[in-house]
């Protein structure tokens, strides 16, 4: 969990919110990530 909160908030001191929102960031970006490979895919086979 700690490696979230390192890569999102590199400056921030480490505190059980920033994990959170850390978390909570890492979350949102592989669900953007697939719904875009998703996308991606069904575009190539589209045509």
């Amino acid at each position: 969990m700690t490696v979230f909160h390192h890569k999102w908030f590199p400056g921030r001191k480490l505190t059980l919110q920033t994990m959170g929102e850390a978390l909570f960031l890492e979350k949102d970006y592989w669900e953007k990530m697939q719904v875009a490979v998703t996308n991606g895919i069904g575009k190539a086979f589209k045509g």
